[in-house]
C-alpha cells in the first residue's frame, strides 16, 4: 500500500479528495491518503514545493504561477485532475450592500449588482472617502480574477479605485465582522458562513459571472509525476471514482456530514449540504438563491484538465499585470494542465460540444478570444 501525504484547505471543494481518502476509493487503488489540513494557500504551495506533501488540493492559477516562477520561486507543477469547477461567490459587508440597495440597479442580477457597486465606489471617491478593501484568498486565484472582473463590469478600476488584499478562506468572515475588509471572494462554504453569522450578504455567485470556470485541482510536483507514473494514475482513478460519488445528490447528506467533521471543515452539515446542492441564502432567513452549476464536482468531464482553462488563467494573469505575456510562457502555462495523464489513468473521454461563448462560459462582458490572445497577447480592455 503506497502512502501519500496530500494537503487540503477547509473548503467544500476539497470534497472529492476527502471522499477518496475516507470512503474507500483510494484503498481500492492500493493507496492510502494521509490528509493534511492547512490554513493557507501559501502553506500548500511551500509544502508541495519542498516535498513535505506529495500533492495537494490546489488553486489552478497557483499551479500555473508556480510553474512560471511568478510571485515566488519557480517550481514545476503538474495538474492531472480537476477537483471541481465553479463554487465561489462574492460577499460584501452589510453596510456596503445596503448602500448598493439605495441605487436604482437590480441587485438580483450580476450586471445590476456590479453597476450598483460601481456607483457606490464613485460616490465614495467624490466624497474623499478611503478606498474600499476587497480580499481574495491568494494573489494567483480565480477569486482574484472574479472580483477584478466584477469591479470592472461596474466601471471600477481594480488597481486604482479600491484596495485588494489576501486573506485565508477560514478568516474571511471574521475579517468582515471586524471591519478589516469591505468584501471578499472565496469558495464555499465561507460565503454562507458570513451570511449565517449576519456579517455579510452574497452579492453574486461565481457561476453568474463565468458559467464553467476552473477552480481547484490536484497539483503535484513534476518530480513525483515523472518518478511514479503508476502511482499517479492510481491516484487519478481513485479521485475520478470519488468525484462520481460526490456528484450524486443521493450521497450529499453523507458527504456533508463527512466534510463537517472537526478534522475536515469543522462546520455544520446543513451549511455544507446547501453548498453541495447549489442552494445558498444571500441573507439570514432570506430566499434561497439556486444555481444548478454553483459547484460542479464531476459531470460533463469537469475532472479532465482543460488546456483551454490553463490558457484563460494565464490570460487573467497578464490582464492583472501579474506577469508579462510571452509566447513561451503561454505554452508553459498550457502544459501544466495534463489531460494526457488523466486519459491514461481513466481512459479517453468522449468529445463534448465547446462551451459558449468561450471555454469558461462568460456570462456577460467580453468573451475570451483564445486565438487572438495567442497571436497578440493583447489585453481585452
Amino acid at each position: 500500500m503506497r502512502r501519500l501525504s496530500i494537503g487540503f484547505i477547509p473548503l467544500t471543494d476539497a470534497a472529492v479528495l476527502i471522499a477518496a481518502a475516507e470512503r474507500g476509493f483510494a484503498m481500492a487503488e492500493g493507496i492510502e491518503i494521509a490528509l493534511h489540513k492547512e490554513v493557507s494557500w501559501a502553506n500548500i504551495r511551500d509544502k508541495v514545493n519542498i516535498g513535505l506533501l506529495d500533492g495537494a488540493h490546489m488553486l489552478g492559477p497557483l499551479a500555473i504561477a508556480s510553474s512560471l516562477g511568478l510571485g515566488h520561486v519557480r517550481v514545476p507543477l503538474v495538474v492531472p485532475f480537476a477537483l471541481n469547477l465553479n463554487g465561489s461567490a462574492i460577499t460584501l459587508s452589510k453596510s456596503l450592500y445596503a448602500q448598493m440597495a439605495e441605487t436604482d440597479f437590480d441587485l438580483s442580477t450580476a450586471p445590476g449588482a456590479a453597476k450598483a457597486l460601481g456607483q457606490v465606489v464613485r460616490v465614495r471617491r467624490a466624497a474623499g472617502a478611503e478606498p474600499l478593501i476587497f480580499a481574495a484568498v491568494y494573489a494567483f486565484s480565480t477569486h482574484t480574477y472574479l472580483i477584478r472582473n466584477f469591479l470592472k463590469a461596474g466601471g471600477v478600476d481594480p488597481d486604482k479605485d479600491v484596495r485588494q488584499v489576501v486573506v485565508p478562506p477560514p478568516f474571511m468572515a471574521e475579517s468582515l465582522r471586524n471591519g478589516l475588509i469591505h468584501g471578499f471572494s472565496v469558495g464555499s462554504p465561507w460565503n454562507s458562513v458570513a451570511v449565517d453569522a449576519d456579517v455579510g450578504r452574497i452579492a453574486v455567485l461565481g457561476a453568474e459571472l463565468y458559467g464553467w470556470v476552473p477552480e481547484k485541482v490536484l497539483g503535484v510536483h513534476a518530480r513525483f509525476a515523472n518518478a511514479e507514473p503508476d502511482v499517479l494514475h492510481r491516484l487519478v482513478r481513485a479521485l475520478h471514482a470519488a468525484a462520481r460519488w460526490c456528484e450524486d445528490p443521493a450521497n450529499h447528506e453523507d458527504l456533508a456530514r463527512l466534510l463537517g467533521e472537526t478534522r475536515h471543515l469543522a462546520l455544520p452539515a446543513d451549511v455544507l449540504r446547501r453548498t453541495l446542492d447549489g442552494r445558498l441564502r444571500t441573507a439570514p432567513g432570506g430566499a434561497l438563491r439556486v444555481h444548478p452549476d454553483y459547484l460542479v464536482l464531476h459531470r460533463d468531464q469537469a475532472n479532465r484538465p482543460d488546456p483551454g482553462h490553463a490558457l484563460w488563467i494565464y490570460h487573467q494573469i497578464v490582464e492583472a499585470r501579474q506577469g508579462e505575456w510571452a509566447p513561451d510562457a503561454a505554452r508553459e502555462a498550457v502544459s501544466v494542465y495534463r489531460p494526457d495523464i488523466f486519459d491514461a489513468a481513466v481512459g479517453a473521454s468522449p468529445v463534448l460540444p465547446p462551451r459558449s461563448p468561450d471555454c469558461v462560459a462568460t456570462q456577460f462582458g467580453p468573451a475570451f478570444d483564445a486565438d487572438l490572445f495567442l497571436k497578440t497577447g493583447g489585453q481585452s480592455d
